[in-house]
């Protein structure tokens, strides 16, 4: 009977098997994970009319010309990932056709990251866009840091409108998703 001598350098050989077949499943797993292909567009949202007879809404949100001004809002979750940067709308409010998103950004890198306020662009479902110039947006996030404000458009919605993209353009950053953009998608209107 002949049995078979494992040497060292077999043994060597297994050994850097095994480290390469591990490293390509973690590659994998990081690459599945910073692709945004695991991002949650769609979660459950809650819709609420509220009316002001003031010059503002009670939480500050719009300010409006007519008095008794309906406030609709949409809460929820809708967000999109590339790379180390995270941009999350949790709600949308619309008083007399005039929107406001409040969007978080999250920067999971070791670099700052530049969003600029010009660099916003709106498109409705029915493709047509909006500026959003007016915005109460701090461009830059820093390393490991969330950021929160809010994003006006300039302009009243059209009729018929069901949803919106949101983008942000010109990202700037050692560490900015590929195509200095991110597309948040999906972002329902209350009606």
């Amino acid at each position: 009977m002949q049995h078979r001598r494992v040497t060292r350098r077999s043994k060597t050989v297994i050994a850097i098997v095994g480290v390469a077949a591990g490293v390509l499943g973690l590659l994998g797993v990081i690459q599945y994970a910073l692709s945004g292909g695991n991002s949650a567009a769609q979660p459950n949202t809650t819709t609420t009319t509220t009316t002001s007879n003031g010059v503002e809404t009670p939480d500050g949100a719009l300010e409006t010309t007519e008095p008794s001004a309906e406030v609709k809002v949409t809460t929820g979750s809708f967000k999109q990932q590339r790379g180390m940067l995270t941009v999350e709308v949790t709600r949308v409010e619309v008083a007399n056709g005039r929107v406001k998103l409040f969007v978080t950004a999250t920067n999971a890198s070791q670099a700052r990251m530049t969003l600029p306020v010009d660099g916003i662009a709106v498109l409705d479902d029915l493709k047509r866009t909006y500026a959003a110039s007016s915005s109460k947006w701090d461009s830059l996030v820093t390393q490991g840091t969330t950021r929160s404000g809010t994003v006006v458009l300039d302009e009243k919605l059209g009729s018929g409108v069901n949803s919106l993209t949101l983008t942000f353009n010109s990202i700037s950053g050692q560490f900015a998703p590929t195509g200095a953009a991110i597309t948040v998608t999906g972002i329902p209107i209350p009606k």
